[in-house]
């Protein structure tokens, strides 16, 4: 292995760390901005600024599918669908919200320890935080319900 291969192999391993922060920030900021504005903008029946919702929607979707079952297997089920759908959402969205962002930094935490990837940490969870606080407060407020959605 020649020097300037060693080179870009070690800029290559410093450098996905930032490209991946940066693409998730970039995703929280763009959703936290347009999330208040997908009930004013319509193209016929569709919303096209719910788009940027879907991922979050799906994480819903798988989450709240395991928390159904699991009141299931636990025995708290109130033997209907509506009130464990309801018992559950609020679990679910906190759970849609902090799972992406708290996965992402647990895969930073095996990075070598120094100044960047603290501050990689820091960049994720404060975008991540304030996406969270905008979802959690549309889905309170708003009529459009983009979480309600059932993949499974």
């Amino acid at each position: 292995m020649d020097d300037a291969s060693a080179v870009v192999t070690t800029r290559t391993k410093r450098r996905w760390p930032v490209m991946v922060a940066a693409c998730a920030c970039v995703y929280y900021a763009i959703s936290a901005i347009t999330l208040p504005f997908t009930n004013a903008v319509w193209f016929g029946e569709i919303p096209p600024l719910a788009i940027l919702q879907i991922p979050k929607s799906f994480i819903k979707s798988v989450v709240q599918e395991f928390l159904l079952r699991a009141v299931h297997v636990l025995g708290l089920s109130h033997g209907s669908a509506s009130p464990d759908y309801i018992a559950t959402h609020g679990w679910a969205m906190v759970i849609m919200a902090a799972a992406p962002a708290l996965l992402l930094v647990a895969v930073f935490a095996f990075l070598r320890r120094d100044r960047m990837r603290d501050r990689l940490i820091a960049a994720v969870l404060i975008f991540a935080l304030i996406d969270a606080i905008v979802t959690l407060w549309f889905d309170s407020t708003s009529s459009l319900k983009l979480y309600n959605a059932s993949y499974f």
